[in-house]
């Protein structure tokens, strides 16, 4: 299996730090506003990520944070007379409402920055210890001219190539110049100075609060350790934001490296344009679940390669609706057909070409989770199924229908676009499924409703027994 690391540049075969187990950390949002189609991409990239890891049997620890306090953060709430902590709490709620319904997979574990700050002036004072940091004026900078080769992370050259030969450092002193309150321009912040009106935390330079790049650092060393597997996040946080990560990091733990991977996402474009509010094309998660099925907008987000940008338009999306109710058409049909005993020779044939569909998508899949090529081959299979067994009418063994619904389940388990399908066939409902799931949500709370009715009226025997006769559906009800 074969990732491109952003640090090389180059295709590299993975391997992991501790055997048959991934340390991952993702950036997470900045949670001052309602996600957007970015935020859903880069967040189903690397679920699909780590659903293969996991298909390929490791044991993947998954680390995303909540941005909760920062500069936008603090401008949103004045501008609407909310409290910060009211503000974020509000957005990530709705982050973690729309990464259910996107069926992401619960992270391990996913700190708020508010959270680890104890650690953060920890890790702070231990750089400027380690004479890689200075206080200034209340707030506390990286001094990128005392880290050996800064300007070489991302960068396809040797360190001792380096555009800018770099003198030997001195600690600056209160006689040098200063651009601002930093010695040197490049300089990044690691704990800022407390303004009127701000919320602050005590620290040894006084009131303030972290920086941003520090903040991603510290929770990834605290919950995963000093040097991880896998680094994510979208291609705009490459510079400077995880450039002043390895710096940070690798300046306060010694080693060598802070991720071994390096893994980015690319951007969401619509129209062919970068989506930006500026420009009116700018998309919010919710706005799109309101016009397709979350299933499909996840279909739509992993039809392109993780490392490229993603064209949205309304034709292209309709396009990835067409194709996955297609595929769960099918699904439906061949569950329905009844088997036959005897196997045929276009039977056995049938079998072949599922096995080597299921050998095409993880081909592709082991190279760098190549989604397009590896759904191409899903979409082609389905076609070839669909013709020969339900057009020309071909008999099927229940021997085959194992093998086809195991290849399901492993499609789900890696791409995870088929949740609860048993269920959903077990109701044998006409029509594509996800066009069930707006009649049985309906259903549903009509049940809801009349039960709710009925114990109103104290009619509780025919009430419990409405519920029963759910839970015989697996469907669970509980009155409170």
């Amino acid at each position: 299996m074969k990732v491109y690391n952003s640090l090389t540049f180059q295709m590299e075969e993975f391997k992991t730090i501790n055997p048959n187990e991934v340390l991952m950390y993702v950036c997470g949002p900045t949670v001052y506003d309602s996600p957007h189609l970015g935020h859903a991409k880069s967040a189903v990239v690397f679920d699909l990520i780590r659903r293969y890891l996991e298909f390929k049997g490791y044991d993947v620890k998954v680390v995303k944070n909540y941005t909760d306090i920062d500069d936008k953060i603090i401008k949103r709430a004045n501008e609407t007379g909310m409290d910060y902590e009211e503000l974020s709490e509000k957005y990530i709620q709705e982050y973690k409402e729309i990464m259910e319904a996107l069926n992401l997979k619960p992270d391990t574990k996913n700190p708020r920055a508010t959270e680890v700050i104890d650690f953060m002036i920890e890790v702070i004072e231990t750089l400027i210890e380690k004479e890689y940091a200075y206080e200034s004026n209340g707030s506390v900078y990286f001094s990128v001219n005392a880290y050996e080769g800064y300007n070489t992370i991302f960068q396809n050259v040797d360190k001792s190539e380096e555009e800018e030969e770099e003198e030997e450092y001195q600690i600056p002193t209160e006689e040098d110049p200063l651009y601002g309150d930093k010695y040197d321009p490049k300089d990044f912040v690691l704990w800022k100075k407390w303004k009127e009106g701000e919320p602050y935390w005590e620290s040894p330079w006084g009131k303030g609060r972290p920086g941003w790049h520090i903040e991603c650092s510290c929770i990834a060393i605290k919950f995963l350790g000093e040097v991880i597997d896998i680094h994510g996040g979208g291609l705009d946080l490459k510079s400077p934001h995880h450039k002043n990560e390895i710096a940070q990091s690798t300046a306060y733990t010694g080693k060598e490296k802070f991720a071994n991977y390096f893994l980015h996402n690319g951007f969401v474009k619509i129209d062919d344009e970068k989506m930006s509010k500026s420009l009116g094309n700018f998309f919010l998660v919710s706005e799109i679940l309101q016009k397709f099925e979350p299933m499909v907008v996840r279909f739509f987000l992993l039809s392109s390669h993780y490392r490229r940008s993603l064209n949205f338009t309304m034709r292209s999306i309709e396009q990835a609706k067409k194709n996955y109710n297609k595929v769960l058409t099918t699904i439906r049909r061949i569950n329905d057909l009844e088997p036959v005993e005897k196997e045929t020779n276009e039977g056995a044939t049938l079998i072949k070409t599922i096995e080597n569909a299921r050998a095409v998508i993880i081909e592709k899949m082991d190279e760098d989770f190549n989604t397009p090529e590896a759904i191409a081959a899903i979409l082609t299979l389905f076609k070839d199924l669909n013709r020969i067994i339900l057009e020309e009418q071909t008999d099927i063994t229940e021997e085959f229908k194992d093998i086809f619904f195991k290849l399901i389940e492993d499609l789900d388990t890696i791409f995870g676009i088929f949740p609860a399908l048993k269920k959903k066939l077990k109701l044998g409902v006409s029509g594509p499924i996800n066009e069930k799931d707006k009649l049985i949500k309906r259903l549903i709370e009509i049940i809801r409703d009349t039960r709710e009715e009925l114990r109103e009226r104290k009619i509780y025997e025919l009430s419990d027994k409405i519920r029963e006769r759910l839970r015989e559906l697996d469907i669970e009800v509980e009155d409170t």
